[in-house]
């Protein structure tokens, strides 16, 4: 009986990992040809293919990836992948990797790509010249390609600074001709353009600058600038004149660039459709020198006028002298005065901004009151969550620009602990309505953060309002139910993630309703 257990138990476990075991067990055909259409079919053993959720690629090298246009399961050991093969494929072995919704199962060197004996080129494109704004047709001559045999066919023009024109209608004339039509904005600018084509067996076929666009009398130019420069902190409206521009508010806007800068308006108006202006504030982070003028309108293109504008220097840069105090204490409010020169600080629109910043944490004040063009107070709160250590200061106006003094501020930990120090009244009777005063000390409580509440073992009492009368000081408005327990109660006001909760234990007393009174 125990040699009949034992066998049963060994065919069990025979039978269990063969269930177990996926594999690939044939890829047929193996091998193909570049600028090849081919349907392969993968078999293998207890691999349970389903549609929808299994499919197949082959990959060479980790990462030279070839991915069919479809998968269709046949069973749920066979599975068939169309795959288009192309010169861009590398020759040579690949794996054969499926995937079965849970895993994939692999056959290395499954598959070989054979090189094509007849590599695919561009022969001659005629036009090879076009005028910005012009419609024309486009012949394309190729050899050994494939035109119009793959699902997907391409056609662009790409200049080496980055501008693209895309066909219109594309025809197929035969597998080595191509009748493709353009349309060119007159916004598209001129030089000479490289020919793309692509398609899924030819690959991307690239004949270099073989297209010139020309200028032509209808291509917008921008022909004046004014005023053409500026001094660093100064705002100014720039008005831009242009010829075929066709101008459009909500579409057209311009910009001053440069190596280092991009300078936007704050506002653009579109006078007519050769006319925009626009209002700058040209402040000290922008660099000094030449900048190109850039016109653009949605949908059609840019226009540009190069070295249009100028930037000059100022004189002496914005900086800061002096920030008083130098330390300060998480749990406290501080007013930092802050001395500059150079600044602007009382000149209309020209808000100023501070923050600390330490590592990646910036720390925001709660209010700014300027003193003088070179001089304004912040206001800051630290929190027991705040970073100790030096801090360095970021002031921003937009006339200004950006000023920053390293290491200036010292952020120290609190020279004592957070508690309560008074409650007032500390007592009152069942059935009392009355508002609650606590005083903290080494704490600034927070409108919306800081929660006063009593509490007596598992029970809560929480104010039906609250009011933070000062940095040290929060009130509460009690309703005291006949019903509550008597005795004492702990004072607590829990200050969130960012502040100490206190507790003053027993701070309160709550006494019996006085019937004999009432």
């Amino acid at each position: 009986m125990k040699n009949i257990f034992k066998v049963s138990v060994f065919i069990f476990l025979l039978s269990f990992s063969g269930i177990q075991a996926q594999t690939i067990t044939s890829v047929d055909p193996n091998e193909g040809t570049q600028c090849q259409q081919l349907s392969i079919i993968v078999t293998g053993e207890n691999v349970n293919f389903m549609q929808g959720t299994s499919s197949v690629h082959l990959t060479q090298n980790g990462s030279d990836d070839i991915y069919p246009e479809n998968n269709t399961v046949l069973n749920i050991n066979q599975i068939q992948s169309d795959f288009y093969f192309s010169p861009d494929d590398q020759e040579g072995s690949y794996n054969v990797e499926a995937w079965n919704g849970s895993g994939y199962i692999v056959l290395n060197n499954g598959f070989y790509l054979n090189p094509v004996a007849n590599l695919p080129q561009l022969l001659s494109i005629d036009p090879d010249t076009a005028l910005a704004g012009e419609a024309f047709e486009m012949d394309i001559i190729g050899e050994f390609t494939h035109f119009g045999q793959g699902y997907n066919q391409n056609v662009w023009l790409n200049s080496s600074y980055g501008s693209y024109l895309l066909n219109s209608t594309l025809q197929v004339i035969s597998p080595t001709h191509l009748k493709v039509g353009f349309v060119i904005s007159s916004y598209s600018a001129p030089g000479s353009y490289s020919l793309y084509v692509r398609n899924e067996l030819d690959g991307t076929l690239v004949m270099q600058d073989a297209f010139t666009l020309l200028t032509s009398s209808s291509s917008p130019e921008l022909t004046s600038i004014i005023p053409d420069f500026a001094y660093q902190g100064s705002e100014l409206t720039v008005t831009v004149t242009g010829r075929n521009t066709d101008f459009t508010q909500g579409s057209s806007l311009f910009y001053l660039v440069n190596i280092n800068s991009l300078i936007s308006p704050s506002n653009s108006t579109v006078i007519n459709d050769t006319v925009i202006t626009g209002d700058f504030v040209i402040n000290f982070d922008e660099s000094v020198g030449y900048y190109d003028v850039l016109a653009s309108n949605y949908g059609y293109g840019s226009v540009s006028l190069p070295d249009g504008f100028e930037v000059r220097s100022a004189g002496s840069a914005p900086q800061i002298q002096t920030i008083t105090p130098e330390t300060a204490q998480q749990g406290t409010r501080v007013i930092f005065q802050i001395k500059t020169i150079n600044t602007h600080f009382e000149e209309p629109g020209n808000p100023v901004s501070v923050t600390l910043v330490k590592g990646w944490e910036e720390l925001y004040c709660h209010d700014i009151t300027v003193v003088d063009s070179v001089t304004f107070q912040a206001s800051y709160i630290f929190s027991h969550a705040n970073d100790t250590g030096w801090h360095d200061l970021i002031v921003y106006a937009p006339l200004d620009g950006t000023l920053r003094l390293d290491s200036c501020v010292n952020l120290l930990a609190p020279s004592g602990e957070a508690s309560v120090y008074s409650v007032v009244p500390d007592t009152a009777s069942q059935g009392d309505t009355l508002i609650i005063s606590v005083t903290g000390k080494n704490i600034v409580f927070m409108q919306g953060t800081s929660q006063l509440n009593l509490t007596q073992g598992n029970l809560t009492l929480s104010p039906t309002n609250q009011t933070v009368v000062n940095d040290t000081v929060i009130t509460g408005e009690f309703n005291f139910l006949v019903n509550f327990p008597a005795g004492k109660y702990d004072v607590n006001v829990d200050g969130g993630y960012a502040w100490p909760s206190l507790m003053l234990p027993d701070g309160f007393s709550l006494k019996l309703f006085d019937f004999i009174g009432e």
